[in-house]
């Protein structure tokens, strides 16, 4: 494939059009310094294209490099693609310009010493320990590239980051979730006939339940199917573990202001009954 050129952004960052006529931001060493001179840009030369539909996304992304120091942009770039490599998919490509307007703004309240701490961040450290370890890289990175040593409570901020670009949520939606997520813990770990093992081998399949369940009721999605002779099976089979279940939705309901389906009750239970130390 062979892109048009429309113009430089910066040294390494240009504006074109592929052979559609779709128009698409493209990077690769000295690429800005080419377009000068070139009139197309082959798909060889390219190290990264951002092919974002949407335009107001797209021109809010050239604005970021265009106002952004270029080595701010480079480590950026660097932390994301060891996160797609640690975590094994593809993140929204929102995550450039969110992810790079948020270490900039961080960067400057360093040097201006000002500090902000993050209030989720023992819930980012537990149900998200891969993301936070790409966190605590990323601080290692803009140390190594940057000269900035941030604080540690910064791994958290960017990991929240990560696990929006994963989910394709809004960055508000992913923190509701992520105080949820520590909330519905303290449910489970105060509840008098549930007592969790967290040697289990299952406690990381109810962790992952637990954050689609959330992530499922504060993003509003709908989709399960009726199935109410399971749902009474369930609920006569482990009452205990469907008790807790039901607290936990009353949680939600009442903080998200949507519905929690007695199926989700019940295969919630039934990640309960396998971790419950007390059956």
């Amino acid at each position: 494939m062979r892109f048009q050129v429309i113009k430089a952004i910066n040294n390494n960052v240009v504006s074109c059009v592929d052979e559609a006529g779709c128009e698409h931001i493209v990077m690769g060493r000295g690429l800005g310094f080419q377009a000068k001179e070139l009139k197309v840009i082959n798909e060889e030369d390219v190290e990264k294209v951002f092919r974002i539909t949407n335009q107001s996304e797209l021109e809010r992304l050239k604005r970021v490099f265009t106002q952004l120091p270029q080595e701010q942009m480079e480590v950026c770039t660097q932390i994301i693609q060891y996160a797609c490599d640690i975590l094994k998919r593809d993140l929204n490509e929102s995550i450039y310009y969110t992810l790079a307007d948020h270490i900039n703004f961080a960067i400057q309240r360093q040097r201006e010493g000002i500090y902000f701490t993050n209030a989720l961040d023992t819930e980012v450290r537990l149900f998200y320990p891969q993301e936070y370890a790409v966190g605590l890289h990323a601080l290692e990175e803009i140390h190594r590239m940057l000269g900035v040593q941030l604080s540690e409570e910064e791994a958290s901020s960017i990991a929240l980051h990560i696990v929006n670009a994963e989910y394709d949520n809004s960055l508000g939606i992913t923190m509701l979730v992520t105080k949820a997520l520590g909330n519905m813990l303290q449910i489970l770990n105060h509840w008098e006939t549930i007592e969790i093992d967290h040697e289990s081998l299952y406690c990381d399949e109810l962790i992952v339940h637990m954050k689609f369940l959330a992530l499922s009721v504060f993003s509003d999605t709908h989709g399960d199917k009726r199935e109410p002779a399971f749902v009474n099976l369930v609920r006569t089979s482990y009452p205990r573990e469907f008790g807790c279940a039901s607290a936990v939705a009353d949680y939600l309901e009442e903080n998200s202001g949507h519905k929690v389906s007695d199926e989700k009750k019940a295969y919630l239970a039934i990640h309960l009954h396998r971790v419950n130390r007390m059956e």
